[in-house]
């Protein structure tokens, strides 16, 4: 109900996208594509919260990791304040973070190898304390359930408290099907792009479709394991009752509710416009139960009639 912070959005963002490139964060890619689903589920599930620092000053936030999360995602952000024409650093508010994981050990953020030179910075991201960016993240694969501590230190804070937001996210294994879920209208021998969201793995994807909800038919079973979409030709049936699957190692998804596959209406004719009246036709479709005649208005195609039949009469259509 309320508009959210900027600094969150931008956190949220960056901590949910899918990585592209070298693992982690990189010059050429920065954080990866966004993954506006995944971004939706942090803030859908309460995955963050914010607090303030001031210099020389320690605050720890502790993160529940549950079971079954094959990587752990966890960022600080902050909105810096403006630096000093050329200064060197720009940064000027330097917050750093680490993660004590439940064996106690401590693990430190990306870090990026500045150097002006190709080699440096083509190189994959290490880890350690960043005193450039005013973003940080840690990523640990495959974490062991239970309480980690996170640990925000103002390493320089010059000018006052400065605000910084938590963003964590918890990454399964589990592939969820984004498109089609039920309710659209395909259209048989068009290609429509079957669209689904997963974590990173080596494994294929199987696709399969079904028109009477119990037989299941392949689309194919080699999508790259770092594809999350695939161009499917529908097939030439009519049905209410069709869905989509994907599947993974063992886990599976498919679509929420049912949807449609019809042919659209050909040969729409204007038989007669009259003053008074409007005569429509066209030709049928197999499998229709009825047909919905609209007109443009002003702005938009506005709903005249719907029949059975293959005709239309509308009256006084102004």
């Amino acid at each position: 109900g309320a508009n959210p912070n900027s600094a969150l959005m931008k956190g949220v963002l960056l901590n949910s996208a899918d990585d592209l490139g070298n693992p982690g964060p990189d010059f050429k890619h920065g954080w990866g594509e966004v993954n506006a689903y995944q971004a939706i589920k942090i803030l859908e599930n309460n995955q963050y919260l914010n607090s303030n620092i001031s210099q020389g000053g320690n605050n720890t936030h502790n993160i529940t990791v549950p079971s079954a999360i094959i990587q752990l995602n966890v960022m600080v952000y902050w909105h810096d304040i403006e630096g000093s024409v050329n200064a060197a650093p720009a940064l000027v508010n330097d917050i750093d973070i680490n993660l004590i994981n439940t064996n106690g050990l401590t693990v430190y953020p990306w870090l990026l190898d500045h150097t002006a030179n190709a080699t440096a910075l083509n190189s994959n991201a290490t880890y350690g304390n960043d005193h450039i960016n005013n973003m940080e993240q840690i990523t640990i694969d495959n974490p062991v359930s239970g309480n980690y501590v996170l640990s925000v230190d103002g390493f320089t804070i010059p000018f006052g408290a400065q605000e910084y937001w938590v963003i964590y996210q918890y990454i399964t294994e589990e592939v969820e099907l984004t498109y089609p879920i039920g309710g659209e209208g395909f259209v048989p021998g068009e290609d429509e792009l079957i669209r689904w969201d997963a974590s990173n793995g080596n494994t294929s994807f199987t696709l399969e479709y079904t028109t009477n909800g119990a037989t299941w038919n392949l689309i194919t079973n080699n999508v790259a394991a770092n594809l999350r979409h695939y161009n499917w030709t529908v097939p030439n049936s009519t049905t209410s009752q069709a869905k989509v699957r994907i599947s993974r190692n063992g886990k599976i998804d498919e679509s929420n509710e049912d949807f449609t596959i019809v042919d659209v209406p050909h040969s729409v004719g204007v038989n007669w416009i009259c003053p008074d009246s409007i005569y429509v036709s066209w030709n049928s479709v197999n499998g229709a139960t009825d047909y919905e005649v609209s007109m443009l208005g002003n702005m938009y195609m506005d709903s005249m009639t719907t029949t059975t039949a293959t005709t239309a009469l509308v009256i006084n259509p102004n």
